[in-house]
């Protein structure tokens, strides 16, 4: 048997409070995770409609780890069907608010057979990797691998919190100052280099990526904000800046 989904992530997201700050606080108005998303809603639009014209048909949509259902709003209406998975009721409750046409589930994927093989043309899976033991990592990658479309699914993953980026010094004074009263917070990150080396071991090709997000978010705390802004939006992409981005999109094939 699996190990289960006993992370940080499963058990962070089961108090409706937890939930609620995650609305209201990581993604509420104005916030630098919202900033980066409104960039990175484009891109994932046209990745749908790229796909679509590949495998000329109907697609059918996971968003694996769907949380409140950020990613599965914008992306559902654009595909056959959308289904979302997460672990957690609280989310999968506010996801379903959100998403009337989606799926919604509520299981651990490494404990209950709750994904079909070869089913899906599209999965998502943001903001998941860095919240999770490098162990799970591999083995929910795995199965999703497993459960990706033959030979031409893609899965877009993304990994929110570059380690060659401009917000690793900030980590690491925050790791250094909750040495001694740990917050709980998700300070996590991995590399571009890491997180191909990862693709790669569990079955996957990364044939695109993307970067968005260069200046560190604490800029948008400060009256720099409407400038820091507008640079990030100028450069979001930008091929010779994406190792040092600090949210990363990864466009893979099962190999």
């Amino acid at each position: 048997m699996e190990m289960p989904l006993t992370t940080g992530y499963a058990s962070r997201f089961q108090a409706p409070e937890a939930v609620a700050a995650y609305e209201m606080q990581e993604y509420g108005p104005d916030s630098y995770a919202s900033r980066m998303w409104e960039l990175q809603q484009p891109r994932l639009a046209a990745l749908l409609q790229q796909q679509q014209t590949t495998v000329g048909r109907p697609l059918t949509l996971l968003d694996f780890a769907c949380g409140t259902g950020r990613v599965l709003a914008a992306v559902g209406p654009l595909v056959a069907r959308a289904e979302g998975l997460d672990i957690s009721p609280e989310m999968v409750a506010v996801a379903k608010s959100k998403c009337p046409r989606a799926h919604l589930r509520v299981a651990d994927i490494l404990q209950t057979e709750t994904l079909p093989a070869n089913t899906y043309d599209v999965i998502t899976a943001f903001r998941f990797l860095l919240n999770v033991e490098p162990s799970v990592r591999r083995a929910v990658l795995a199965r999703l691998r497993e459960s990706i479309r033959q030979p031409d699914g893609v899965l877009l993953v993304n990994v929110h919190g570059n380690s060659h980026s401009l917000r690793h010094p900030a980590l690491v004074w925050r790791r250094w100052r909750e040495r001694a009263q740990p917050t709980g917070a998700m300070l996590n990150e991995m590399s571009a280099g890491e997180t191909r080396a990862l693709l790669r071991d569990t079955g996957f090709e990364v044939r695109q990526e993307f970067g968005f997000g260069l200046l560190p978010p604490t800029l948008y705390r400060t009256p720099l904000r409407g400038l820091t802004r507008a640079l990030d939006k100028t450069l979001a992409e930008r091929g010779l800046l994406r190792e040092w981005s600090i949210d990363l999109l990864f466009v893979c094939r099962p190999a």
